[in-house]
């Protein structure tokens, strides 16, 4: 019994030990942040763009932004999506951002989408192929 007992012990710890780490995770998140006002009227370009210099900013070391068209109860209106690459700890940050966002603007709430990301790099100029063709 014991040396079954053992014998399944280090199975467990060479299984466990092949896959990745949790800590280790990377995520694409967006954020969609919805422009529109509860009382009517919308965040203007000026508003959106301080709260992207003072807080977006200073979040994230880079991310990228698009002007869209989204529908929040069969309304459309206007938002702008917020993507970027972070690990578990930017995943809270940006669920500190959305939230401060929805309290400043009075939002209902602000979409998150994370997607893990099995692989990612920066390809540069200098970058050669290192498959035969």
């Amino acid at each position: 019994m014991t040396k079954l007992l053992c014998s399944f012990f280090i199975l467990t710890v060479i299984l466990f030990g092949t896959f990745p780490s949790y800590a280790d995770e990377v995520y694409r998140l967006r954020l969609f942040f919805g422009l529109s006002l509860p009382g009517g009227g919308g965040v203007s370009l000026e508003q959106w763009q301080a709260f992207q210099n003072d807080e977006i900013v200073k979040t994230f070391d880079g991310f990228n932004v698009v002007d869209s068209v989204g529908y929040y109860k069969g309304k459309p209106e206007r938002s702008k999506v917020v993507t970027v690459i972070v690990d578990d700890q930017g995943v809270e940050k940006a669920k500190m951002l959305a939230s401060l966002y929805a309290r400043r603007f009075g939002q209902d709430s602000v979409m998150l989408v994370k997607v893990p990301v099995a692989e990612w790099d920066f390809i540069g100029p200098d970058y050669k192929s290192t498959t035969k063709e």
